[in-house]
């Protein structure tokens, strides 16, 4: 009786470590998975599209993009990026092919900074220890983004704000209010990326930006009474409004300066070295098996 009592007392203590060994083992697991991170550069080109470039396919104006990230990996599959992106966007109808749109004569330059988060999935399992992980992967990306743009316009060999300036009668009496320099967009693509080294992974993607405004190049409506505009918000105003032959004549007076029923969007193509902060362990695995039990 009195061995019986000892065995069922050890067995017992032994299954309470046992439990105790698990709940570490899988605190360790859920600490070990949370801290899979990469940090690293991106760069790259871009491109504007809209009312002065509105073939989305042509690359029109390119410029250096580069930017830093952060990503956070949940698992082989999926992860979150965040995203800091700087670049220049720009267009001039004198490019175009298009006689009307050379008419025309408008253009635009801004700066561009862009803050995203984006949710990537990967098509094959990435950089884990199992046996179908792999060190390369197709994935394919989407997220929402926060820019900040200021269109500029040149006028005798000086750049001008124009958001102030309301060249679509913004703030006057024949406009609403300015629009705003600050929006929000959605970011979408896909790209390919591959361990490089132990420590580092390099991928390549291509992306598309679709925003919530058709003032990114300051063209959208139609043309506002030039000498009325000239009047109310001064000769600078009318001058960089309307740029073509028939300003002074008053025709243009009502006529499209740009299609309102489309919004602007902008595209980044581009190169990312990544350094791995931490990477996927064996308990990652006994904690992605124990899971799918």
């Amino acid at each position: 009786m009195v061995q019986g009592s000892w065995i069922s007392f050890v067995h017992k203590r032994m299954s309470r470590h046992r439990i105790v060994l698990c709940a570490a083992l899988l605190s360790a697991c859920v600490h070990a998975l949370a801290q899979t991170g990469e940090l690293g550069l991106t760069g790259g080109v871009s491109y504007y599209i809209g009312d002065i470039n509105p073939y989305r396919h042509y690359p029109n104006h390119t410029h250096f993009a580069a930017g830093i990230l952060y990503r956070y990996n949940f698992n082989e599959r999926y992860a979150l990026r965040l995203q800091g992106l700087y670049t220049t966007l720009e267009a001039y109808d004198s490019d175009s092919d298009d006689t009307l749109q050379v008419q025309r004569n408008l253009g635009f330059r801004t700066s561009l900074f862009e803050a995203s988060a984006l949710l990537e999935i990967n098509f094959l399992k990435f950089r884990g220890i199992t046996k179908d992980s792999h060190n390369w992967t197709p994935y394919v990306f989407a997220g929402l983004a926060y820019y900040h743009v200021n269109p500029q316009a040149q006028l005798d060999d000086t750049w001008y704000d124009l958001q102030p300036l309301g060249t679509e009668g913004q703030g006057s009496t024949m406009g609403g209010a300015p629009y705003s320099l600050d929006n929000f967009c959605i970011p979408f693509g896909a790209g390919f990326k591959f361990a490089f080294t132990d420590k580092i992974n390099v991928g390549i993607e291509w992306g598309l930006r679709k925003t919530y405004t058709d003032y990114i190049d300051d063209v959208s409506g139609v043309y506002v009474d030039n000498a009325k505009l000239a009047f109310e918000t001064g000769p600078l105003t009318a001058a960089l409004a309307d740029r073509s032959t028939l300003r002074t004549t008053g025709i243009n007076t009502g006529r499209a300066r740009g299609d309102a029923q489309t919004n602007d969007w902008y595209q980044y193509t581009g190169l990312t070295v990544t350094w791995l902060l931490t990477r996927f362990t064996e308990c990652d695995a006994i904690w992605d098996r124990m899971k799918n039990k």
